[in-house]
């Protein structure tokens, strides 16, 4: 394993990863407490929209049901991201404690 591979799969997504959950937890203040149910629920939507493989939109429609289902696909993705969330920074841990072990 060498470097170019430690940070393409450790250090770079670990870094967005922080990056986006300070951002997000900035947006989601009220009254100077984080909405923490918000927090994760936005935190988690770049990590499982693209898990889904599938957006849900119907054809011959009207303009309310394809909204809706669109809304359904962004739920569902950010949910999926809460729960992958986890598993990327096992993976990132992983990769960079397997690069150290390994040198």
């Amino acid at each position: 394993m060498t470097l170019e591979d430690v940070i393409k799969k450790s250090i770079l997504p670990l870094a967005f990863m922080v990056f986006w959950f300070w951002m997000t937890k900035t947006i989601m203040k009220v009254s100077g407490q984080t909405d923490w149910f918000w927090w994760i629920f936005i935190a988690g939507l770049p990590f499982g929209i693209h898990k889904m493989r599938l957006i849900l939109i119907p054809r011959g429609m009207d303009t309310t049901a394809t909204l809706g289902m669109a809304a359904l696909s962004v739920i569902i993705g950010a949910l999926i991201g809460c729960i992958m969330i986890p598993v990327y920074v096992i993976r990132a841990v992983y990769v960079f404690l397997r690069y150290i072990i390994g040198k």
